[in-house]
């Protein structure tokens, strides 16, 4: 589906690690004309239906200078699953009429391959990518300098020609 024929516009990030197709939170809320301010709304949904962060969604600065001045606004990018919820639960012509362009993108996007170059050419997505790996090789750093001491005496025991006591090694 080419981007004019997008009711709201789908990307591909990394939530948790995984590639996963994606929607601005803003750009949903501005298409089903929701009549709160935009960060009371997402606010009050995700803590309403329970949604969880990296999971369904991750939050991230907008890019660029904000032309209020003031902190930069926070995004949020929503899985489809969040997305296809929150239509749902707008209860209105057009949270229905994105609900289902939400579940054709989903069915269109289940019969395509995914495309490992369109991920690494996303800075979000390769962002989350590498927060999620530097996260797992830290805790695997952790791991082995918690083993050390136990690898130095079973490799004390293996070099050893019989004279020794376990209890010398460890």
């Amino acid at each position: 589906m080419s981007k004019e024929n997008q009711l709201i516009a789908i990307e591909t990030n990394s939530i948790n690690g995984e590639a996963v197709q994606t929607v601005n939170a803003r750009d949903l809320h501005e298409f089903l004309k929701v009549g709160k301010d935009f960060t009371t709304w997402i606010k009050d949904r995700i803590k309403q239906y329970a949604f969880v962060e990296n999971q369904d969604f991750i939050v991230f600065p907008e890019i660029g200078e904000n032309p209020k001045g003031g902190r930069p606004s926070m995004e949020y990018a929503i899985s489809i699953d969040m997305a296809k919820e929150l239509s749902m639960v707008e209860r209105n012509e057009k949270g229905k009429e994105a609900r289902q362009y939400f579940i054709q993108c989903e069915k269109r996007i289940k019969s395509l391959p995914a495309d490992p170059v369109q991920m690494l050419n996303n800075p979000a997505a390769m962002r989350g990518i590498l927060l999620t790996y530097t996260e797992k090789v830290i805790a695997l750093e952790s791991k082995v300098e918690e083993m050390a001491p136990d690898v130095k005496a079973l490799q004390r025991i293996a070099k050893s020609d019989g004279g020794m006591c376990i209890t010398n090694a460890a």
